[in-house]
């Protein structure tokens, strides 16, 4: 695992901070005591395994703030991945993982930070006690690996070696000897069978000569029923044909026997007909004299029509002088009633003056 690139937002004593190693065999971190050398180093144990010497996991962020937040990128078996760990006081931490690829980063975080954990763990093939006893000894805490027990020590060389591959590389070969031997048991019974089927063999040879004396016979009855199938077959489409022609010909019988009806049914409407007609030829006389007469009270009737009219309009006529004589009348006896009534005035005037 070699560091890329570090990125710190509120750890420890951290508020903002940028740390690019790229380009860099060997780089040397120099300061005074509690400057926060070990924080850097503590930020990217943080960052890919979650684990850091405070004593709380909310120890991590920076007094006063809120939130803090990791963004560690690393080079591993030629790819470059970059993990971001982040957490918000008093809450739960969130883990994302990703890979560098042309395009960017693609996320391969899984669903929960445990499984993500797990996913990083399979990536760089190395645990967080490996680290802290390998390369990285955390200050204090250089004799951690010697007061360890014999079996952890071993675990942790084990781990360090990459012996656990030698494990797993006897049980793929365990398996693989399990797969042949299995293989080998199924072939030595495949085996015994076609022994067994070589012994049948002469057996097999007089019953497959039978077998093909059988299907001789057979092809020539399959070819004798094949000439008659065929010679039934074309009986049966003259017959299908002859059936067509006869459904056909019925067809057209029923077809003239309904157009027959039909005309048999408008040959009577036309004897009714010209039995109609006879009967108003016998009485043109009295037809033509009553069409005269129809003539004649047709013209009476739009004189009598036009009579009428001009009595409604006479009538109309008469009511609205009728109106107009009555309005007349009314404005003159409102004018008489009005002279009256200054004649009545002048008359109580000389009264007045001989009172004076």
């Amino acid at each position: 695992m070699i560091p890329v690139q570090l990125i710190l937002k509120n750890f420890l004593s951290y508020c903002d901070a940028t740390l690019d190693f790229s380009g860099l065999h060997t780089a040397c971190i120099c300061g005074s005591n509690g400057a926060g050398k070990s924080s850097l180093l503590e930020a990217i144990t943080w960052a890919v395994w979650g684990e850091s010497r405070a004593a709380s996991e909310d120890d991590v962020i920076q007094s006063g703030a809120k939130d803090v937040r990791v963004d560690f990128t690393f080079s591993n078996n030629q790819h470059n991945y970059r993990v971001i760990r982040t957490r918000h006081r008093g809450q739960s931490s969130s883990l994302e993982f990703q890979v560098a690829t042309p395009t960017g980063f693609r996320a391969l975080t899984e669903r929960g930070v445990r499984a993500t954990q797990q996913l990083i763990l399979e990536h760089i093939k190395l645990d967080y006690d490996t680290f802290i006893n390998s390369a990285y000894l955390r200050q204090g805490k250089a004799d951690e690996f010697m007061l360890k027990r014999p079996t952890e020590r071993k675990e942790i060389l084990a781990e360090l070696l990459k012996l656990n591959q030698y494990d797993q590389l006897e049980e793929r070969a365990k398996d693989l000897s399990r797969s042949f031997k299995g293989q080998g048991e199924q072939l030595e019974r495949n085996l015994q069978s076609m022994q067994a089927q070589l012994q049948q063999r002469e057996v097999t040879r007089s019953q497959r000569a039978e077998l093909e004396t059988q299907v001789n016979q057979l092809q020539q009855q399959q070819a004798f029923d094949n000439i008659q199938l065929q010679s039934l077959q074309v009986i049966q489409h003259q017959q299908q044909t002859w059936e067509q022609q006869l459904g056909f010909l019925r067809q057209q019988h029923k077809n003239l026997v309904q157009d027959g009806d039909r005309l048999e049914q408008e040959r009577s409407s036309v004897s009714v007909q010209l039995s109609a007609i006879a009967d108003i030829l016998a009485e043109e006389n009295e037809i033509k004299a009553g069409y005269t007469e129809l003539q004649r009270l047709h013209c009476l009737e739009e004189t009598f029509a036009d009579k009428f009219q001009q009595h409604s309009a006479a009538v109309v006529q008469k009511q609205h002088l009728q109106q107009q004589l009555s309005q007349q009348i009314n404005e003159i006896q409102r004018q008489l009633q009005h002279t009256q009534g200054q004649l009545e005035a002048l008359q109580q005037q000389p009264k007045k003056f001989n009172k004076l």
